[in-house]
C-alpha cells in the first residue's frame, strides 16, 4: 500500500488515530520492555499534535522529559540523543515485524526529533479530492535511438548508485549503533587519557607489587580504551600528575588512611567514601559487605554478593569499581566492557557536582540498582567537562 505523508497542516485532522498508533506501537514487544523510550515517543508525538513543534529541541526535551538543568551542557551531555536513536531502531523493529500494511505510520528522521505520519494514499485522496478520478495518462512515444541513448548512460550510471546507496546504509548503519556504551566511553576518553590505580598490599612494612592476575583482569579496560585510540596509564597515587585532565579509575578497596601507596592526603579524601556517597563496602565477620548508610539498619545487606560502581563528578573525576569479593569486581569490569551487556543506567552519570552509584548483584536474574546523590558543596568545584 502506498503512503504518503501528512503535511503540518493536515496533522490535526487524524489527532486520534495517530494517538491510537502511538499506543498500539507502545504496547508491542518492539516497545514494551523500555518504557522511557515510550515516553520519548509520545512526548514528540503529543508536542507535534499540539502544533508545538518549536519545542522539539534537544535541550528543551532534555530539560522537560529527562530532568536535565536549564544550563546543562548537550554537548557532553548525549541523553537525548541516544533515547533518540534507540526510539529509531524500536520502530524499524516493529514495522519490520507487522509486515501487514497499517494505516497510520510513525518515523523520526535522523537530526531530527520532528516525528513524521503517513497515511495510505487512497485514504487521504478519499477524503481531500473525492472527486478526482484516477487517470493514467499513456507514455508518449520515443525515439528509438533516444531510449537507447537513456538506457546507455543509466548502464554507465548504475555501479556508482549503487556505491552511493551502499556508502548512504553504511553511514545510516554506524549512526544508529551509537549505545549506551559508545556514550559513556566518549565520554570518559574525549581528553585521551584515563589513570588506572589498583591498591598495591604492603608486606612486612615494604610496598608490595600489584599481583599480576589483578592486572589481567583489567585487560578488558584497556582493550576499550584502544577502541576510542585513547590510553590508560598506571599511577601508585591518587593524585594525578600536574596538567593530567585524565579521569581516574579506581580498582578494588581503597586505603581508608595514607599510606605509602597514597602520598597524598586531600586526593585521599576526594576519592575514598565520601560524605556524599550512600553506598561503601566495609569488611564484616561475615566478609565484605555492601552498607547502605541511609537505611534504618545498615547493618542489613540486601545485595548479597555484588559489584558496587561509584562514579564522583568533583574536582576529580573518579570511576571506582569495587565489589564484595574479587569475583563481583572481574564481573563488573566485564559488564562495563562488552556493547551487549552494558547498561542504559550508565548514561546520565556525568553530570557535574553528582555522584552516582550502581549495585550489581551476582544473581542472574537481579536487576541493577541505582542511586543518584548530590555532593557536598566542598566537593563540587569543577576543573571543566570531562
Amino acid at each position: 500500500m502506498q503512503k504518503v505523508e501528512l503535511q503540518p497542516e493536515e496533522i490535526c485532522r487524524y489527532r486520534s488515530e495517530l494517538q491510537a498508533t502511538v499506543a498500539v506501537v507502545c504496547k508491542s514487544s518492539s516497545f514494551r520492555t523500555s518504557a522511557k523510550s515510550c515516553q520519548f515517543l509520545r512526548f514528540i508525538v503529543q508536542r507535534t499534535l499540539s502544533g508545538k513543534v518549536g519545542e522539539l529541541k534537544e535541550r528543551v526535551i532534555g530539560i522537560e522529559l529527562l530532568g536535565r538543568e536549564a544550563s546543562y551542557d548537550t554537548g557532553s551531555d548525549a541523553g537525548v540523543r541516544v533515547r533518540a536513536n534507540d526510539v529509531r531502531k524500536r520502530l524499524a523493529a516493529y514495522y519490520a515485524a507487522n509486515t501487514t500494511d497499517l494505516e497510520y505510520t510513525v518515523a523520526i528522521p535522523s537530526g531530527s526529533y520532528v516525528p513524521r505520519f503517513y497515511v495510505p494514499r487512497i485514504l487521504q485522496e478519499g477524503q481531500s479530492h473525492p472527486e478526482l478520478p484516477n487517470v493514467v495518462e499513456p507514455p508518449t512515444p520515443r525515439p528509438a535511438l533516444l531510449q537507447a541513448t537513456e538506457l546507455s548512460l543509466l548502464q554507465l550510471s548504475l555501479p556508482t548508485l549503487v556505491a552511493l546507496f551502499l556508502c548512504m546504509i553504511c553511514i545510516r548503519w554506524q549512526i544508529a549503533q551509537v549505545g549506551p556504551f559508545d556514550t559513556f566511553w566518549q565520554t570518559v576518553f574525549q581528553d585521551h587519557q584515563a589513570l588506572l590505580y589498583e591498591s598495591p598490599s604492603a608486606s612486612g612494612g615494604q610496598l608490595a607489587l600489584v599481583a599480576v592476575d589483578r592486572l589481567e583482569d583489567t585487560a578488558s579496560l584497556f582493550n576499550v580504551a584502544g577502541q576510542f585510540h585513547a590510553e590508560i596509564t598506571l599511577t601508585h597515587t591518587l593524585t594525578p600528575p600536574s596538567g593530567t585532565n585524565g579521569i581516574l579509575i579506581l580498582i578494588g578497596a581503597i586505603p581508608s588512611s595514607p599510606s605509602e601507596s597514597v602520598a597524598d592526603s586531600p586526593a585521599l579524601d576526594r576519592i575514598s567514601p565520601i560524605e556524599g556517597s550512600r553506598l561503601v563496602i566495609e569488611s564484616t565477620p561475615s566478609g565484605r559487605q555492601i552498607v547502605d548508610r541511609n537505611a534504618g539498619n545498615p547493618l542489613v545487606n540486601p545485595y548479597g554478593r555484588a559489584g558496587l560502581l561509584t562514579i564522583v563528578n568533583g574536582t576529580q573525576r573518579s570511576i571506582h569499581i569495587d565489589g564484595t569479593d574479587d569475583a563481583a569486581i572481574d564481573s563488573l569490569i566485564k559488564t562495563m566492557c562488552e556493547t551487549n551487556a552494558f547498561p542504559d543506567e550508565l548514561i546520565d552519570s556525568f553530570q557535574d557536582g553528582t555522584v552516582t552509584q550502581i549495585v550489581f548483584p551476582m544473581q542472574p536474574s537481579a536487576q541493577a540498582v541505582v542511586f543518584h546523590e548530590s555532593l557536598p558543596v566542598m566537593h563540587t568545584a569543577m576543573n571543566g567537562p570531562l
